[in-house]
């Protein structure tokens, strides 16, 4: 009877709690901090992380992957952005003989038909958004286009002799 009447005292009731606390925060901590490790390095148990992730982003592909420009046209390399898992390369379209001189939505649009059916010609895909069925209901700037390594669309730049932008990205295969 005599221990349970200490178990009931006040003190003992604060140390208990004040001991139960503790060891729920310290855990909570623990937990955070393993948390936190597995996150900063992109694996669970800290191990190295693997190329692609934040820490390491896959370089964009090349300029050589558009090949020449089409006649008429010619292309500004305005380098890698690598926003997050994977760079891309943006490239400005530059139009020659003035017609960048005109409204720049029509130059913009000039730009990427003129590059779109290019590379068309050369033997890239067209890809439709958004499950589009028609192509003669999608504008080709609204399109992608891919030679099985590389997607390219169609991106605003802002850049005085550009009359459009590209963007190029790696291609993937759906869901991976």
């Amino acid at each position: 009877m005599r221990i349970m009447n200490r178990l009931r005292a006040r003190p003992t009731m604060v140390v208990l709690v004040a001991v139960l606390t503790v060891g729920l925060v310290a855990t909570g901590a623990i937990g955070l901090f393993d948390a936190l490790d597995s996150a900063d390095s992109g694996q669970a148990g800290g191990q190295t992380p693997a190329p692609g992730n934040a820490a390491s982003p896959v370089a964009a592909p090349g300029m050589d992957a558009l090949g020449d420009a089409p006649k008429g046209a010619g292309y500004t390399d305005f380098g890698e952005q690598c926003p997050d898992v994977e760079c891309v390369r943006i490239v400005g379209v530059t139009l020659k003989d003035g017609e960048h001189k005109q409204d720049s939505d029509k130059a913009s649009d000039a730009a990427i038909d003129k590059v779109f059916k290019h590379l068309l010609d050369n033997g890239w895909a067209r890809v439709l958004p958004n499950n589009e069925q028609d192509p003669d209901e999608v504008p080709l700037g609204e399109s992608y286009l891919t030679d099985g390594q590389v997607l390219i669309t169609a991106t605003p730049v802002n850049a005085p002799d550009a009359s459009a932008g590209l963007m190029l990205m790696h291609a993937q295969e759906p869901d991976s």
